[in-house]
C-alpha cells in the first residue's frame, strides 16, 4: 500500500474560509484510489499533476462545505478516472436538520450524463478489469 497526501483547500478562497483539505491517493493492489475529502475548489495544475493517473475517484457533489455538482463535473473532467463515486450528497436517510441543503446524487448524474445508476451494495475493483469507458457508481 502507497498513500500520498496532496494539499488542497475546503473552500475556494486558498482556505481562508474554511481551511485546508487532504487529496489522499492509495495505491492498492496496483489500483488507483483518490479520495478528494471535503474539496472545495477546482484542483491545480499542480495538484492534477501530483494526483497523477485515478482509477478510482471519491468525490463530494453536495455543494454545501464542498464543491457541487457543476464543479465535480469539471474535476472528473480533468482527473479522467475509470470510476467515480460520489460521495456527501443529500439521501432521505440523512438528518434534514443538518443536511437539509446538499444536493442529491442525481444533480451529479445529471452534469455527467449518466442519467438512471442504479445503487450498488458493494463495489469489487481489480486493475485488470478496469473498464474502458468511465462508470459512475452510487454505493448504497
Amino acid at each position: 500500500v502507497e498513500i500520498t497526501g496532496i494539499a488542497t483547500f475546503h473552500d475556494d478562497n486558498n482556505g481562508k474560509e474554511r481551511g485546508n483539505n487532504v487529496v489522499y491517493k492509495i495505491i492498492l493492489d496496483g489500483v488507483r484510489l483518490v479520495h478528494l475529502g471535503d474539496l472545495g475548489h477546482r484542483l491545480t495544475q499542480d495538484q492534477l499533476s501530483a494526483i497523477g493517473d485515478v482509477d478510482v475517484l471519491f468525490i463530494p457533489v453536495g455543494g454545501i462545505y464542498t464543491i457541487d455538482a457543476k464543479v465535480a463535473a469539471v474535476v472528473v473532467t480533468d482527473l479522467e478516472p475509470s470510476i467515480v463515486i460520489p460521495m456527501h450528497y443529500a439521501k432521505p436517510d440523512l438528518n434534514p436538520k443538518i443536511f437539509s441543503q446538499l444536493t442529491p446524487a442525481s444533480a451529479f448524474l445529471k452534469e455527467m450524463g449518466k442519467d438512471g445508476v442504479t445503487p450498488l451494495a458493494k463495489l469489487k475493483v481489480i486493475h485488470d478489469s478496469l473498464p474502458q469507458e468511465m462508470q459512475v457508481v452510487i454505493l448504497e
